[in-house]
């Protein structure tokens, strides 16, 4: 289907923009039963759909996707992929630029090779043409609890640490201390046990000197 007619069969306004996409790829997993949330805030960025669909994943929407627009969102994937194990799925319509569809094409093929990363061009796919109804999955309805929000990486904990071991060493000297003190008396222990040859109560019940 060419994108003019998809557009029409779907109802986008005239002057249409990549969030009504965007809206309706969202709409039409949630018509299939899938969890959907879209501008999801991920890694510094927001991800344009994240949904439980396929297990678990990342849709990045484009307008039309040809060569550029592949690699500018699997750029944006990738981050947003960060830190999690969902699908990073790359969906817009075939550019209809008829010399740009070969290129347009063997990125996809290429980018694929990524056994993690999917393009897909809507308009080319019947599950996501206009008029084509799928039932939703019942089993994904039962089984399947939502779980959409990404984990950020969070760099905060370690540089708050760090600062603080930095301006109080002795902080560090007495933690490495106490480590030491713990460590020589499991050993004592454990020489003990081995020389009574009681190891195996000594698991459970430790000698006390």
């Amino acid at each position: 289907m060419l994108p003019s007619q998809f557009i029409d069969a779907a109802g986008f306004p005239e002057r249409w923009q990549e969030r009504d996409l965007q809206e309706y790829l969202a709409k039409r997993l949630t018509e299939r039963g899938f969890h959907t949330q879209t501008e999801a805030p991920a890694n510094g960025g927001r991800a344009d759909i994240v949904t439980n669909w396929q297990g678990g994943a990342i849709v990045e929407v484009k307008k039309y996707l040809d060569r550029d627009t592949i690699y500018q969102a699997v750029g944006q994937l990738n981050l947003y992929g960060l830190n999690n194990t969902h699908k990073l799925v790359v969906m817009g319509f075939l550019t209809p630029d008829a010399s740009s569809q070969p290129s347009a094409l063997k990125t996809a093929s290429m980018v694929e090779q990524n056994p993690r990363i999917q393009i897909v061009f809507v308009n080319t796919e019947k599950e996501w043409l206009p008029g084509n109804r799928i039932a939703p999955s019942r089993l994904v309805q039962f089984f399947w609890e939502p779980k959409l929000s990404l984990p950020n990486l969070d760099l905060g904990s370690f540089i708050w640490w760090f600062r603080v071991a930095k301006a109080n060493p002795m902080l560090m000297v007495i933690a490495a201390t106490l480590l030491s003190v713990m460590v020589s008396q499991m050993k004592r222990e454990l020489n003990y046990c081995q020389q009574t040859n009681q190891v195996w109560s000594c698991l459970f019940s430790p000698p006390i000197n």
